[in-house]
């Protein structure tokens, strides 16, 4: 197993990086590490080694509060699995 998904955070944070591509429909985005922090409910530090995590096994890149996901499929394999039912769930209700 990835060593990135035996983290909670790690997976938490791969979900919560996932639902911002949705949400935005870009690769590229602007998030903080303390705004990440809160969306995982996690602390800065924490934060810091996951990303530096996705980021070694190339994931995404992650620099001065700049991401880019550069591997969709190897960060959606990381997400928690929660992702694709909030994914479906948000689709659906989209096309209501």
């Amino acid at each position: 197993m990835d060593p990135v998904a035996r983290s909670a955070n790690g997976f938490l944070l791969a979900r919560w990086l996932l639902r911002v591509r949705d949400l935005s429909g870009r690769d590229q985005f602007t998030l903080t590490q303390g705004l990440m922090a809160q969306m995982i409910g996690a602390r800065r530090n924490s934060v810091s080694i996951v990303a530096h995590m996705l980021q070694q096994a190339n994931y995404i890149r992650y620099s001065r509060g700049h991401v880019e996901i550069i591997d969709l499929d190897g960060l959606t394999r990381t997400a928690c699995e929660c992702y694709a039912a909030v994914r479906s769930h948000y689709e659906r209700l989209r096309l209501i």
